[in-house]
């Protein structure tokens, strides 16, 4: 079995973020946060030893995550968009990013964050002499 990841979880409605971050730590890994608002956001993208991130697009006070995605990116981190809204009202420069639309069950999630954990860089190998 591999490693456990650390994911972090950037979700502003209650409900849904405990359903995300109960998938998560059920499918044996690691959650950051989970949270709602970008300051926190940004700041544990930046700061976090992350595997992942699931992130949601809208999030409270009007707020987008797109500037967590620009971090995330900049350290090659994989994640995955959540959001209920249309193609159209993604910022296009995210619209190469995976997507999983609200509402979504389970077995989604669960597939989403197989798919992430997969993606997710292999760690430096350790070098004994």
């Amino acid at each position: 079995m591999s490693p456990s990841a650390r994911i972090l979880i950037v979700e502003d409605e209650f409900l849904v973020a405990m359903l995300i971050e109960e998938t998560v730590r059920t499918l044996g890994h690691e959650v950051v946060g989970p949270i709602g608002d970008l300051p926190s956001a940004l700041q544990l993208a930046e700061t976090e030893d992350l595997s992942a991130a699931i992130l949601d697009v809208h999030l409270q006070h009007g707020e987008r995550v797109y500037p967590v995605v620009g971090i995330l990116r900049r350290r090659g981190i994989p994640l995955v968009l959540t959001t209920a809204y249309r193609d159209t009202e993604i910022d296009p420069d995210c619209a190469g990013e995976r997507l999983l639309r609200k509402p979504f069950d389970q077995t989604d999630l669960e597939h989403c964050v197989a798919r992430l954990v997969s993606a997710r860089p292999a760690p430096e190998p350790v070098h004994s002499d």
